[in-house]
């Protein structure tokens, strides 16, 4: 009984090891968490004009 019980452990800590290395790649990408201090959160993509507009579009939203 009391292997079956580590055996659940360890399928439990490995399921929950697995899960949080995907959430930090992102996390580190936007900037959320990493060592260097930025005063912008999200993408470092920048964006011109014309893709601003697009996307404005696409929303639904009145860009001008």
């Amino acid at each position: 009984m009391q292997n079956n019980l580590w055996i659940i452990i360890m399928v439990v800590i490995a399921f929950s090891a697995f899960s949080a290395g995907y959430s930090v790649a992102p996390m580190v990408e936007v900037g959320m968490i990493g060592g260097e201090k930025k005063n912008e959160i999200g993408l470092k993509s920048k964006v011109d004009k014309d893709m601003e507009k697009f996307y404005r579009n696409l929303a639904g939203e009145d860009g001008g």
